[in-house]
C-alpha cells in the first residue's frame, strides 16, 4: 500500500508554519507520503506549473475530486472534464460528490435527483473507463448527501455498476454507523480509503464537525482517535488489497505535525 495525503493540508500547512509549499512538500515525501489527493479548484491556471512542482518533489496525484450538482442539473460535460484531467495528471482514481438534496425536498423531489444523479454517473463512468479512470463515490458527513450512509453508497453502487467506493473510516460516525459494519457492505466495492481519524477531545482544537445524534468530534491524526483504522486495514490486507490510503484531517490546528504522526502510523500498521 501506498500513502498519500489530501493536497489541502499541504496547502494549510504552509500557511500555518510560513514554510513554502515547496518545502512542505519536501517534508511530506520525507514522511513516506507519495502523492496528493488534489481538488481540481486546486491545480489553479498555470497546468503545467503545478506539474512541475509536484514531480520536483517526487510526488504523484492519487485522485482529484469535485463536487457537482447532477441532481438539479444534470449535465455530464464537467464530469467528464474532470476524467480528462486526472488523464492529464495520471490520476487512476476520481472522486464524484454528485449534488446534494435539502432535507426539505419532498420524496418526488428526492427521487428524481437521485436518478438524475445515477444516470449522470453512469455515463462519466463509461467515459472513464475508455480512459483507464475508476470514478468513485464516498460516504460523505453531510444530512443532505443522499450517500452518508453505507445502504445509501450501497444503491449507487448497484445502479451505477462501474463505480468504485471510496471508503472514508471517519464519516459514517456522522450518521451514528459503525465504521467496521460498513464495510462489511461496501469492502468488495472498495477500490480507495481515506484515513480519517475522529477525537472527542475538545482540547485537540481544530474545527468541530458535530453528527446528526449531537456528538462533538475534533481533528485528530490517523490511530490516535476513535475510528477502529487499525482493523480496517487489517481486514484491507486480509482481501488483498494493494491501493492507496490517503490522510485526512481538515481543519486541525497543526497539518504538518498530524501528517508525520498519521504518516508514521499508518507505515508501522501496513508493514506488519
Amino acid at each position: 500500500m501506498q500513502l498519500s495525503v489530501f493536497y489541502n493540508h499541504i496547502l494549510v500547512a504552509s500557511e500555518q508554519t510560513g514554510l513554502s509549499v515547496d518545502e512542505v512538500l519536501r517534508r511530506v515525501r520525507s514522511f513516506g507520503i507519495s502523492a496528493v489527493e488534489l481538488g481540481r479548484d486546486e491545480i489553479g491556471s498555470d497546468k503545467e506549473k503545478f506539474k512541475e512542482q509536484l514531480s520536483k518533489a517526487k510526488i504523484a496525484v492519487s485522485s482529484i475530486y469535485e463536487t457537482f450538482d447532477f441532481g438539479h442539473a444534470p449535465d455530464a460535460g464537467p464530469g467528464l472534464e474532470l476524467i480528462d484531467t486526472a488523464y492529464d495528471f495520471g490520476a487512476s482514481k476520481v472522486l464524484v460528490i454528485p449534488g446534494f438534496i435539502e432535507t426539505s425536498a419532498s420524496v418526488e423531489e428526492r427521487n428524481l435527483a437521485l436518478q438524475r444523479m445515477a444516470a449522470t454517473l453512469r455515463e462519466i463512468c463509461d467515459y472513464a473507463e475508455e480512459k483507464g479512470i475508476t470514478v468513485t463515490m464516498e460516504d460523505f458527513d453531510d444530512n443532505r448527501a443522499p450517500y452518508a450512509s453505507s445502504d445509501e453508497l450501497v444503491w449507487f453502487l448497484s445502479e451505477v455498476p462501474k463505480l468504485g467506493c471510496t471508503f472514508d473510516t471517519g464519516n459514517f460516525i456522522f450518521t451514528g454507523e459503525n465504521e467496521l459494519g460498513a464495510f462489511g457492505k461496501l469492502a468488495d466495492r472498495t477500490v480507495h480509503v481515506h484515513c480519517k481519524d475522529r477525537s472527542l477531545d475538545e482540547q485537540n482544537g481544530g474545527i468541530v464537525k458535530i453528527t446528526l445524534n449531537g456528538t462533538r468530534l475534533y481533528p485528530s491524526p490517523a490511530g490516535s482517535g476513535i475510528i477502529q483504522i487499525q482493523e480496517i486495514i487489517n481486514r484491507l490486507q486480509t482481501l488483498g488489497y494493494d491501493g492507496t490510503l490517503v490522510i485526512e484531517h481538515f481543519d486541525s490546528v497543526d497539518e504538518l505535525a498530524y501528517m508525520e504522526q498519521s504518516a508514521k502510523w499508518l507505515r508501522s500498521i501496513i508493514s506488519k
